[in-house]
């Protein structure tokens, strides 16, 4: 069977997130006999693990997110009608890079199966937004919901995802949770002298990580701690707003700001903290989804911190393996934050839930459990 697996994430080099998940189906399906192209940003290389790959370049969304998407998937288009005739599946990563698959169907048969770890409209929603995409909003968010419709399945990564699905009228019945993984073999739980004193956010630096509320907690821990260091380990186009804030708040010098780093050297940071913090706040896209972070936190060895939302709930256990705080208040996240500054046996019995909990969700069973479902019922 042809399987042509897509995704608007970049897959070379994989930074973890939607493309590793995405990397690792292609290579399932390829093990287990399918002829499998990819067709994703892979920064012009033109084979992924012994995958064929036509890539194409990234969606860039620094000026508007819904005329990069556009953009994108025209360039995509194009790809796909080269193989639309003769693919059996389509495999796509969000939807970001499905829009177009409803429409070749009128026109092709092939089975259409969704991964999707996130509903990128309802961010859009909640963020800042210019006059057209203000406009664009209520289209965008109606075809995102068509296009999951559309679906012969969707494997989503939460129950409050199927959820919200259910609840805008995708049946249920085609719907199949997944929870996300991490690469606990690539990951060292081992920590450097120091790390007890230090705090890490890891990963991308946009307005749904809420990383400007892990900066207004800063000053309330240092206060209690000024023994105590802060780690911003990735970058996005909120890092330039969050060093000024602190600068403003009078913290940079406690704090070290990376910008993007390759996954391999943005987890060997995980070795210089011993607290991992999550300060999304609790919006719609974000009470749906996991992210990836805790489950690295927790295979890294780190004692969770997170903003209290359903998505990680379902995983993880307040006082178990993760405390939670109130979303959106800094104050109560920098005494949770202070409180494992200042209990190392609680931070330890946090770590160690969480390195307990990971070891449940590792991509050893979840890419089998996600290509089950895609090729169960094979033919549409």
């Amino acid at each position: 069977m042809r399987i042509i697996v897509s995704t608007h994430d970049s897959l070379a080099p994989v930074k973890g997130g939607g493309a590793l998940r995405t990397l690792k189906c292609a290579e399932e399906l390829k093990r287990r006999g399918h002829d499998v192209i990819i067709i994703a940003p892979t920064d012009g290389i033109n084979e992924l693990g012994g995958i064929r790959t036509h890539w194409l370049r990234a969606p860039q969304k620094q000026r508007s997110q819904i005329l990069s998407s556009l953009k994108f998937n025209i360039r995509l288009l194009r790809k796909f009608l080269q193989f639309a005739g003769s693919t059996d599946m389509f495999f796509v990563h969000n939807t970001i890079a499905a829009a177009t698959i409803p429409f070749l169907r009128f026109f092709f048969r092939f089975r259409f199966i969704l991964d999707v770890t996130d509903v990128h409209t309802e961010y859009l929603a909640a963020a800042k937004r210019n006059l057209f995409e203000k406009l664009a909003t209520p289209f965008a968010l109606w075809l995102e919901y068509w296009i999951l419709g559309s679906a012969d399945k969707v494997v989503v990564c939460t129950n409050a995802m199927k959820d919200l699905l259910a609840a805008k009228g995708i049946p249920a019945a085609k719907i199949s949770v997944v929870y996300d993984a991490a690469e606990t073999d690539q990951i060292s739980p081992a920590k450097d002298p120091g790390a007890e004193k230090a705090v890490l956010h890891l990963g991308t630096v946009d307005r749904q990580h809420g990383v400007d509320l892990f900066i207004r907690a800063a000053p309330y821990v240092a206060e209690k701690h000024p023994e105590a260091r802060f780690l911003v380990v990735g970058g996005g186009r909120e890092l330039p707003n969050v060093i000024s804030l602190a600068r403003e708040l009078g913290v940079y010098d406690k704090f070290l700001f990376t910008d993007y780093l390759p996954c391999e050297k943005a987890r060997k940071y995980m070795r210089s903290a011993a607290i991992g913090v999550i300060p999304r706040l609790d919006t719609l896209p974000n009470r749906i989804v996991t992210t990836l972070k805790i489950y690295e936190y927790w295979a890294g060895g780190l004692a969770a911190v997170s903003s209290s939302m359903a998505g990680i709930a379902e995983i993880a256990a307040d006082g178990r393996d993760i405390l939670f705080f109130p979303s959106g208040d800094a104050r109560a996240m920098a005494a949770v934050i202070s409180r494992l500054l200042e209990d190392g046996e609680l931070r330890g019995k946090i770590a160690a839930g969480g390195m307990a909990t990971v070891r449940k969700y590792t991509w050893a069973d979840t890419i089998p459990a996600i290509i089950d479902i895609a090729l169960a019922d094979e033919r549409p």
